[in-house]
């Protein structure tokens, strides 16, 4: 009887760590959608710094292979055409930007070569526009800088532990280009 009776104790300790091994998953699943369903209720922040350079900050949007290949299926399949095996990878970030200039006339100078084509050159712009063809060629530079930085989940004085999230930071160099949207996405296993 009291072989019994701890064999049951035994397996009752068991199944309640199991329980609760389960529950801390279920946990940290509900703890993330709530940071996910956060991060796509939020704008993007957009700041300049130096005066002149348009910035924008986004925090990350956690998610599995799975719910990647269901809610993100174009770039699900990048990242296959890539050949990046699912194990490797790691983030995934879209960055879409415009650029917008006003030329004004007394920039434009004839080219030497062809008198019928005027050219514009600028740091961040290469235009040429030629009137006998009707055709315009342009070139625009650009350049990004990206920063992911770890929000830390608990401080105390000078000291941080814990992850809550990831964000990443954008610069545009041009000032001449706005950022349209940022897409911070992390990949979990």
């Amino acid at each position: 009887m009291k072989k019994w009776m701890l064999m049951a104790v035994g397996i009752l300790i068991l199944v309640i760590g199991i329980l609760i091994k389960y529950n801390r998953g279920l946990h940290s699943e509900c703890a993330r959608h709530s940071n996910n369903i956060s991060v796509l209720n939020k704008e993007i922040e957009r700041y300049k710094i130096q005066d002149s350079l348009n910035a924008v900050s986004v925090s990350a949007l956690n998610l599995t292979i799975d719910e990647l290949k269901e809610y993100r299926a174009d770039d699900a399949q990048t990242i296959k055409e890539l050949g990046i095996k699912n194990k490797h990878l790691e983030a995934l970030v879209k960055t879409g930007i415009h650029s917008t200039e006003t030329i004004y006339a007394d920039r434009w100078h004839p080219l030497p070569d062809r008198p019928d084509c005027l050219e514009v050159n600028s740091k961040w712009s290469h235009v040429i526009a030629c009137f006998k063809d009707s055709t315009v060629y342009y070139n625009i530079r650009d350049s990004l800088a990206a920063v992911v930085h770890r929000i830390p989940k608990r401080k105390f004085l000078w000291w941080s532990w814990g992850t809550k999230g990831y964000k990443l930071e954008l610069v545009n160099f041009n000032p001449n280009t706005k950022i349209d949207y940022n897409e911070f996405i992390k990949v979990s296993k």
